[in-house]
Formats: structure tokens, sequence, C-alpha cells
């Protein structure tokens, strides 16, 4: 069994798809590294043959390797990709669809992690960068805002995302109201921090009339799915300017229909929208690490035959 690791193209991507640590706890199994991997985020190649593993150009990656994960799916075309083999990472199906079919029809298997089951956490990468986004997406709309002091938060969803954004709105002494679209929700918002929940998005347009939030971080989606409208134009002109919206799932659909993706638009009624594709490259060590840890379990469990 080879496994192999890519180095990330995707616009702004530091992360990596395996650390050093990681790959030394694969002792059974051959892998290859693509050159540079890890350096963005300070881990060298010399780090890597420390490991075990064997640095290698990209072309041989493909040429040998029966697995090769990478986190976002590469910037290139996949046409050096051999018959047999396995490629590990978020694959975007929702935008790849095409791609996904046409590698499968050449006989190559794509794993994505937007598939995973919460129920197999040690394998849940999604979970783990949406824990990270919604923390950085909640911080970098609070200093979105130009208005001082504490923050009257909106959190649509319930996830991951949306509970880290909760935990982090409450940790500064903001006062965060959840949405959810079922009322089990609940217990989870308030033990993250929720003041407020309100269990069917029916009643966003009243509460958004009655209680106009100063931050709104959008993040209600589920995995592998489309991300249904909840921001629409009547209640995008109920918020008061200076408004911040951030959209974290955008690439899904997206919650707020004025969204742009990777953009930061201001609205003619002064709201603020915002959006980027990738916020847990911002972390990038902590979401590496959380990442690799994942996909090592994934090997170990799926490919090598030992547990984690």
């Amino acid at each position: 069994m080879i496994v192999g690791v890519l180095r990330e193209t995707a616009v702004e991507e530091r992360r990596v798809a395996l650390i050093p640590d990681d790959v030394r706890g694969l002792a059974s199994v051959d892998v290859l590294v693509e050159r540079d991997a890890g350096r963005s985020i300070g881990f060298s190649d010399a780090d890597y043959r420390g490991s075990g593993a064997r640095i290698v150009e990209r072309a041989e990656v493909f040429a040998r390797s029966d697995l090769v994960v990478w986190v976002k799916p590469p910037a290139y075309p996949l046409d050096s990709v051999r018959s047999g083999t396995t490629l590990i990472g978020f694959q975007d199906p929702l935008h790849r669809h095409d791609v996904i079919g046409g590698l499968r029809a050449r006989g190559i298997e794509s794993i994505g992690y937007e598939t995973i089951p919460h129920s197999r956490p040690e394998i849940d990468a999604l979970s783990a960068m949406s824990r990270i986004a919604g923390e950085v997406a909640y911080v970098q709309g609070r200093q979105l805002r130009s208005a001082q002091g504490s923050v009257h938060a909106l959190i649509l969803g319930c996830g991951q995302a949306g509970l880290a954004a909760i935990a982090v709105a409450a940790a500064h002494g903001d006062v965060p109201t959840a949405l959810g679209n079922r009322p089990d929700q609940e217990s989870a918002a308030i033990r993250h921090g929720a003041k407020t929940f309100l269990p069917n998005p029916a009643g966003l347009l009243a509460h958004l009339a009655a209680e106009p939030p100063d931050l709104i971080v959008c993040a209600a989606v589920h995995r592998g799915a489309r991300g249904p409208l909840l921001l629409d134009g009547a209640a995008l002109d109920i918020l008061r300017p200076g408004t911040v919206i951030v959209d974290l799932v955008a690439k899904s659909g997206g919650n707020c229909v004025a969204t742009v993706l990777d953009r930061t638009v201001t609205l003619p009624n002064g709201v603020i929208v915002t959006h980027r594709s990738n916020y847990p490259t911002l972390r990038p060590l902590e979401a590496s690490l959380a990442y690799s840890a994942a996909t090592a379990a994934l090997l170990k469990t799926r490919f090598v035959g030992c547990k984690p």
C-alpha cells in the first residue's frame, strides 16, 4: 500500500493533509510526499523524511500511489491519475459532480469528507474544520463592525460551525441567539452559550424586526446538500445599516441572497455581507493537525487494517 500526500494548490490554501507525526504513525505504509507539501505551516521536507516518508515530485505521487490524500481538490486537471487510485479529501461534490463521475468512469474512486457521518468523529474531518470555520468567521465578522461594545448576534444553524460561533460569541461577552430547524437542537445551543433559541426558520422575519442583530453568521446546511435561503430581500430590508452578515455556506448555495463568493459587499441599505471559501486556512497549523488526525484514522481503519 502506497499513500501519496499532495501539496495544496487551491487559492490561499495553507493546510496539509498529513503532518509528519501522523505519517510516522503509518509505519506499515509507504508514504510519498510531494515536495514542499508542508512548507506553509513550518514542516520541511526533512521533517517528512524523518517520519519515514519519501519526498517526490507530483508526477511520482500520481504514478505510484494507491491512495492520494489532499485537503481541497487540486487546481489542475487530474488526467494523470491512474485507474485503481483512490482520492481522499474534500471533494466539493456540488460543484465537481461531473468531474467525480468522470473519474469514476476511469476506475478512480473519490472519498469525500462531506459524506463521513457524525457517528464517526475520529474520521470526521468536516466537523473539525467546521468548528474552526465557525470560530474564525465570527471573529472576522465582529471585526468588520464599525461600532464598539457588546454584539447582538444571530447564528443561523446549530451544526458544528454554528455551535462554535455561538461559543465564541459567548466568550466575547456578546448576546447570541441561535436559529435551528428542530426543537431538540435547543439544549446544545444553550449549552454553548446561546441566550435565546428559535426552533423554526418561519419565525425569522418576526425576530429580525423585533430584535435586529448586529452580526449574523450563516451556518445552516446539511453536509453534502444545498444550504437553505434564509435571508431573502425582505429579511435584508429589515436590517439596520452596519449589520454584518458572514455567510459560511455560500459554496453550498448560501443562506443569504446577497452573498458573493469570496467578496465583501456593502448593500445599498448599509448592510455588509462577506464570504470567503476557506476560513480554516486562516488557522493553518491548528486545522492541519485536526485534518491530519482524521486522515490518518481513516487510512488506518479502512485501508491499513488496524485501529487508530
